[in-house]
């Protein structure tokens, strides 16, 4: 038994002796050019001679070499075709430029409309006082004269107008109806007809608008002068009406020959229909007179 033990306790210190030799690194070798020799140890790079004796480095300088270069051949000379001369091409010159003669231009006149100039309006300062009617005869192209005229044919289209006179009342007159006029502003304004009487010729206010009213008793002067008077009706009404063909029948033909007049009234009244009865002068002012047949 100690023979084998002997034996198996000496293979055990073989083993672990091969083991260590097996684990331990190679020592390097010596970094010096030639020379093999192993490092003094793990931990240097030359070995113990070179650490001892470093080598002499030589510098080694190396002579440049020179190459021989073959010399490059002399450019060769091509023979270029010289190139033609500019041909001198025969040009007919320009003729010179014309001078335009160029027309005077004339400065544009200025040309002025013409103006005609509005007719004058006399206006009548505030404080004047009309105390007689003033009568306008209008023209047959004047604009009041049309609306009018269109306004009495509706009733009597065949009847002769021999002319239509505008009317500038008294002011005591003018004063009363708008007076009227601002306590009833919610009544109806309107135009109508007021047929008459007439004394006189009503047609001389044509050549002569100035000429002078009759004292009594003629219809056309009565109105012209104080406006509808209730005081001459019969039944103490104001009779009206917006068709000139019913008026008609109240008017009469100076000495048979047919020349009437006819007034056109401003009135303030809300009655409906063709016929107006009113009770108030104020509520009345003459606007326009027409001279007929």
């Amino acid at each position: 038994m100690n023979k084998q033990y002997n034996k198996e306790s000496l293979a055990l210190k073989i083993y672990h002796g091969m083991k260590k030799i097996i684990k331990k690194k190679p020592i390097p070798t010596c970094q010096t050019s030639g020379c093999y020799n192993p490092c003094a140890s793990r931990k240097d790079v030359y070995c113990t001679g070179c650490i001892e004796n470093p080598p002499h480095v030589q510098n080694t300088n190396i002579p440049p070499v020179t190459v021989n270069q073959t010399p490059l051949p002399p450019p060769t000379t091509v023979n270029q075709t010289p190139l033609p001369t500019s041909v001198t091409v025969n040009q007919t010159p320009l003729p010179p430029p014309e001078t335009v003669t160029q027309a005077v231009v004339q400065p544009i006149e200025t040309v002025k409309p013409t103006i005609t100039p509005s007719p004058k309006i006399t206006k009548v300062p505030s404080n004047s006082v009309i105390k007689k009617t003033e009568m306008t005869l209008l023209k047959t192209n004047d604009s009041e004269y049309i609306k009018v005229q269109k306004f009495f044919r509706k009733g009597l289209p065949s009847n002769i107008i021999h002319g239509i006179f505008k009317l500038n009342m008294p002011t005591n007159l003018v004063k009363a109806h708008n007076s009227y006029k601002t306590r009833h502003f919610y009544t109806c304004h309107r135009k109508a007809f007021h047929g008459t009487k007439s004394i006189c010729n009503p047609k001389r206010f044509i050549s002569n608008p100035k000429a002078e009213f009759c004292k009594l008793g003629c219809g056309v002067c009565g109105i012209a002068q104080d406006g509808n008077r209730i005081s001459l009706s019969r039944d103490r009404k104001l009779w009206f009406s917006n068709n000139s063909s019913i008026s008609l029948g109240y008017c009469n033909g100076f000495g048979g020959a047919g020349e009437k007049a006819m007034f056109v009234i401003d009135l303030i009244t809300n009655m409906p229909g063709q016929i107006f009865t009113l009770g108030s002068e104020a509520a009345t002012l003459p606007k326009y007179l027409i001279i007929f047949e």
